[in-house]
């Protein structure tokens, strides 16, 4: 199996510290243009913020393009309803969900589709990659 994310919400750390901020009242464009000015804001942000309080997680997708089997993408599929899946040939698959399906996913399952979801996050939600990561240990 091969997972490689291919798209994905630009800026997602400074969106997510954007919804949280304006749940406290400031206006959601304004948080949002000031945070991507200052990542390491809207990480320390998203860092204090508990994995439980899911809505704030879903206001972006993530797109990968995934080599595997029927019976790996079904499984998938009946774990979480959230992932979304479409045949683009031969055991290829175009997948895609929210930053708040990966974290589910990677929190509740310990094999190769958890560990391949959390690298492919490494780069485009560094601080949601590290706290998972550590919380794996």
């Amino acid at each position: 199996m091969r997972l490689r994310l291919i798209a994905s919400t630009p800026n997602i750390e400074a969106l997510i510290a954007a919804a949280i901020l304006t749940t406290t009242g400031r206006s959601p464009s304004e948080a949002y243009e000031a945070l991507k000015r200052q990542p390491r804001r809207a990480g320390r942000i998203v860092e204090r913020i508990e994995f439980h309080h899911g809505s704030v997680f879903e206001h972006n997708r993530l797109c990968w393009l995934q080599e595997a089997d029927e019976k790996v993408i079904l499984e998938l599929l009946l774990r979480n309803r959230f992932f979304h899946a479409s045949r683009i040939g031969e055991g290829r698959w175009l997948m895609s969900a929210n930053l708040r399906t990966v974290i589910e996913y990677v929190r509740r399952h310990r094999d190769s589709m958890a560990e391949h979801l959390l690298e492919s996050i490494r780069e485009v939600a560094p601080t949601v990659y590290r706290r998972l990561k550590e919380a794996s240990k």
